[in-house]
């Protein structure tokens, strides 16, 4: 069974990756801050490991075949810390565990953070995140998502290396394509924006391949 570590597992779309996860028969552990968190992911057939990407986790990454990253400090907390030097740390620890797959969470507006004084912060220490797994020996897959909602998912998506239009998605949907791109070797090595669009999900990680 293919065992995969969820980090930020206790937000909005870490949480539905990671029932996503178990739901589709795979091992879950999920990074989560609190007991309270762990029961929940527990309730919801998912293993808890309490802690954050600034301490020791380790432990949590034993065995592991895989790992999404869905944090994201936003502006209410410290991108540095959470979004830049913690998630370099869990690749680092990834390449020295010899865990080979890595997914990363992202967002469009990475591509151009000056557009976006509130959240610059933020999307710069996104945006050095993603050179740092660029840069890395894992075969990663980096999600830059658009506008997240709470809506129903739509199952339709469009996906693309550089959209030129904006749009939203609903974060089931981000969670069903992150759980997708595990078994969807297209999605290797690669970065791309993802909206709602036209196209079901599988059909358009596949796109990748040629787009």
């Amino acid at each position: 069974m293919t065992t995969v570590f969820v980090a930020g597992a206790h937000g909005k779309t870490g949480r539905r990756i990671a029932k996503l996860l178990a739901e589709k028969g795979y091992q879950v552990r999920g990074l989560i801050p609190d007991e309270i968190h762990k029961r929940k992911m527990e309730q919801e057939g998912a293993e808890g490991i309490v802690g954050d990407l600034t301490q020791s986790y380790s432990d949590g990454l034993r065995d592991v075949d895989a790992v999404i990253c869905a944090v994201g400090a936003g502006v209410t907390e410290d991108p540095q810390e959470t979004d830049h030097v913690g998630t370099v740390r869990l690749i680092e620890q990834c390449v020295l565990l010899g865990i080979d797959r890595f997914i990363m969470i992202s967002c469009m507006e990475t591509k151009h953070p000056e557009h976006f004084s509130e959240l610059k912060p933020y999307l710069l220490a996104k945006h050095k995140a993603e050179t740092i797994l660029e840069e890395s020996t894992l075969t990663h897959t980096i999600i830059r998502v658009g506008e997240l909602t709470d809506d129903a998912p739509a199952g339709r998506v469009q996906a693309h290396p550089d959209l030129r239009e904006t749009g939203s998605i609903s974060r089931q949907d981000v969670a069903q394509a992150a759980v997708l791109c595990l078994s969807t070797p297209e999605t290797g090595l690669k970065a791309f924006d993802l909206i709602q669009g036209g196209h079901p999900i599988q059909d358009a990680l596949k796109s990748l391949d040629s787009g």
